[in-house]
């Protein structure tokens, strides 16, 4: 052969050799390309799981501080980060094949995908739709930082020593957000890879198309190569549909099933036979036969390519799942007909959590119960209804009795058990479909809809007997149970549940007012509640008060009766007063019973105490004429455990001399907190303070107390000296009252002194001071503080006022 021919034969069959490698070596790199696509597809389902475990479980630990959400959720968080440094490790520009392998096992990727998924992205994340995938995937990468970052935050939250609610409320809506924003991104990147599929499907015909023009006449040994190849890709996505955890099912355009994968048998728990044999229809719950049916006639028609929808599907156990379904069109092909792919993935645990958040969102973790939000959210339904129809409704407000009491003698656990058994005995009592709920602590709260004030007194008084008659246990100890309830009607007058929910708290207060364990029903022309509701209103105005610096204190002089026996210090007592909004000065009697009633008085005793000692500390001149600053205490300071601190804490802080003070407390006070009152008196007097027994004579054990208690004056009831010049009983009575008290050892005080000849009376019978408008009218206790009167001078009114 001549050379020439010989060596055109050569560079044939070198072209020929040259042209095969290339076709193989192009129709490998698609196959390669394909499989890598349906990897990250696959890769993307677990990508997808492990987002969603991670925001349900860091949202769980946000409610509750569980540490055991907390790990589950670093754990599902970890496989994402693991993906995203596979893939930055897979495009460095030095490759570190190792550590991206690595990466990419962590993320809980196949080994046998992990090659192909590197080099898939390596080469070609640059071009196409690989290009928009590869971008999709970094943009993720912000909101993974951010949502690693609400995990720490929350962390250091739940083990910080006071947590913020409002915080850990921020971080759980910033949590919802960064969730929403990776679902997105997670659709994005799975309708990018989509789009990569079909674009190297395209690609894989041009080559053909190419190679086969170029190849023609060696058609028969590219066809066998590229049958082979053809073999080879079917094998391994036919192993990769056989492999991939979701379940895929091939529907013909009749709705018949074709063919399903393994795992759509898991998924169902049915055998290969059962699915094969029964049709698509019958796997789907018959309540959510019609979910979807628009979408699904869409795709049909060709006006869109595929659909999600969430429904229920059979098991072969007879019970459901809750599966979210992909499905698509694959148009008709060379070799196949136009058919459905149906992806199913099983979400009943992802369903199942959120119904969990959802409910702890409206219920009551202890007991079950609607909590106070669901139970306003079902208020405001049940008053628009009235409104709407001019129907009947009533609201019911339990408050029991001796919850504290079991708290106190039996632990907290007791407490929970006791309100667990209230909320089951109350649900049994009450009626099918009223309305229950815990509204916090030992309150609950009942909507009895379609219900008369009548019948809605009649289901209150049974439910009061039932929870009578219950007995609770616990331990050795037996408690009694009880319960004080107010009833209020729901019509269409009525303004807005936060009044609704106002008068029926001040309806179940006059049911303890009234003596606890009963029912106070409540009408709208309730004079009653009018009144009890105005004192709650004073209740408001006098925390409003403190809070706004509204009180002031004045003073009124209490003056020597007479002038022997030489020179006296100066005596007074200061009096709580409140300006009003107006800026008008409110009489005591108008807040003081409210203040009392309501417990606020140990309030305001507090700032009267503070304020006292804190300006007498900055007048050291007047403290030196300053004989005693009386100071009135309520009986129901002395229920407070830590009252006796607080007096020590302001004297010790203040630095004034405690013999200055002298502490009023009424024989009522006296008698009902007598040990606590004792205890208090012992332990100021060690200080040096002074004590007054206020309102002396006017109950029945005056004279048996003053033995016991470290009395150093007896004011005498101003009801008794008001009328001592026209009443001889009452001047009697004075004269009694003053010879005890002198025989004791006891500074007297008269009040009320108001006119001259009730003044000369009280001297010429010994009495030691008298206080009174007659001698000395209430004055701003900054006004006496300036008036620096001089040391060892007599105190006396400035100019004595006429006393008539």
């Amino acid at each position: 052969m001549k050379p020439h021919r010989r060596l055109k034969i050569a560079g044939l069959t070198a072209g020929l050799v040259i042209l095969v490698l290339l076709a193989v070596l192009c129709t490998v790199a698609v196959v390669q390309i394909q499989a890598g696509i349906t990897a990250y597809v696959s890769g993307q389902s677990i990508w997808s799981r492990a987002q969603v475990h991670t925001a349900v479980h860091f949202e769980q630990y946000a409610q509750t501080g569980n540490t055991e959400q907390l790990r589950i959720a670093q754990r599902a968080l970890g496989i994402l980060l693991a993906d995203r440094d596979a893939r930055i490790a897979a495009l460095a520009s030095t490759l570190d094949l190792d550590a991206a392998r690595q990466y990419f096992l962590d993320g809980q990727n196949h080994p046998d995908n992990v090659d192909r998924m590197i080099w898939l992205f390596r080469y070609f994340s640059d071009f196409g739709a690989f290009k928009e995938a590869a971008k999709v995937w970094r943009d993720s990468d912000p909101y993974l930082d951010r949502l690693n970052q609400i995990g720490e935050a929350l962390q250091q939250e739940w083990e910080a020593a006071d947590t913020d609610p409002a915080r850990i409320k921020a971080l759980e809506s910033q949590l919802a957000d960064i969730s929403l924003q990776l679902q997105n991104f997670t659709l994005k990147f799975r309708l990018a890879m989509g789009e990569a599929a079909r674009w190297s499907a395209s690609f894989l015909s041009i080559a053909s198309t190419v190679y086969l023009a170029l190849l023609a006449s060696l058609a028969w040994l590219l066809a066998w190569r590229l049958m082979r190849e053809l073999r080879r890709t079917e094998q391994k996505f036919s192993a990769i549909f056989a492999q991939t955890a979701v379940g895929i099912t091939q529907l013909d355009l009749a709705g018949r099933i074709v063919d399903i994968n393994p795992a759509t048998c898991t998924i169902l728990e049915r055998s290969f036979d059962s699915v094969m044999s029964a049709s698509y229809k019958s796997l789907v719950h018959p309540d959510d036969w019609e979910l979807g049916q628009q979408q699904y006639h869409q795709v049909l028609e060709g006006t869109r390519n595929s659909y999600t929808v969430e429904q229920r599907m059979l098991k072969g156990s007879g019970d459901h799942l809750w599966a979210r379904l992909t499905v698509s069109m694959v148009r008709n092909t060379v070799h196949a007909e136009t058919y459905l792919i149906v992806m199913l993935e099983d979400i009943s645990e992802s369903r199942r959590l959120a119904s969990e958040l959802s409910f702890q969102a409206t219920h009551d973790s202890l007991t079950g119960l609607l909590n106070r939000r669901a139970f306003e959210y079902r208020l405001v339904r049940t008053l628009n209804r009235a409104r709407a129809d001019n129907s009947y409704h009533a609201l019911l407000f339990i408050d029991l009795d001796q919850f504290k009491v079991v708290n106190d003698t039996s632990g907290h656990s007791a407490g929970d058990q006791l309100l667990r058994q209230v909320a089951e005995v109350s649900r049994e009592a009450l009626r099918e479909g009223d309305i229950l709920a815990r509204l916090g602590g030992d309150e609950f709260g009942v909507i009895l809809e379609n219900c008369s004030l009548e019948i809605a007194a009649t289901v209150a008084e049974k439910l009061r007997s039932t929870l009578e008659k219950t007995a609770f246990r616990w331990e050795k100890e037996h408690h009694a149970i009880g319960c004080s309830i107010g009833v209020i009607p729901i019509t269409e007058e009525t303004a807005d549940i936060n009044s609704l929910m106002r008068a029926v708290d001040i309806a179940c207060y006059m049911a303890k007012d009234e003596g606890r364990n009963r029912v106070y029903v409540s009408t709208a022309d309730d004079q009653q509640l009018v009144a009890q509701r105005g004192q709650m209103e004073w209740l408001n105005r006098i925390q409003s008060a403190l809070k706004e610096h509204h009180f002031f204190l004045d003073a009124q002089i209490i003056s020597p009766a007479t002038s022997n026996g030489g020179s006296h210090g100066l005596r007074y007592e200061v009096l709580i007063r409140l300006t009003n909004e107006a800026g008008d000065v409110v009489p005591p009697s108008a807040f003081l019973p409210a203040a009392e009633k309501f417990g606020v008085i140990s309030k305001i005793d507090r700032w009267v105490i503070a304020e006292a000692i804190r300006k007498l500390s900055e007048t050291p001149d007047h403290l030196q004429v300053l004989e005693a600053c009386h100071i009135n205490l309520s009986g129901r300071s002395f229920d407070q455990a830590d009252f006796a601190d607080y007096v020590v804490d302001q004297i010790q802080r203040y630095k004034v001399p405690a013999n200055k003070l002298c502490f009023e407390i009424t024989e009522t006070a006296a008698v009902h907190s007598l040990v606590d009152v004792e205890r208090f008196m012992a332990r100021l007097s060690k200080l040096g303070c002074t004590f007054a027994l206020d309102d002396f004579g006017t109950g029945l054990s005056s004279f048996s107390y003053l033995r016991r208690l470290p009395v150093d004056c007896l004011k005498i009831d101003g009801a008794f000296v008001r009328d001592i010049a026209t009443d001889d009983t009452d001047l009697a009575m004075v004269r009694a009252i003053n010879d005890i008290g002198h025989t004791l050892d006891k500074i007297t005080i008269a009040e009320f002194v108001e006119n001259d000849e009730t003044a000369t009376l009280l001297g010429e019978m010994g009495v030691d001071y008298l206080q009174g408008f007659g001698l000395h009218r209430p004055c701003r206790f900054d006004e006496l503080l300036a008036e620096r009167p001089e040391i060892g001078r007599t105190a006396q009114p400035q100019s004595r006022q006429s006393l008539r």
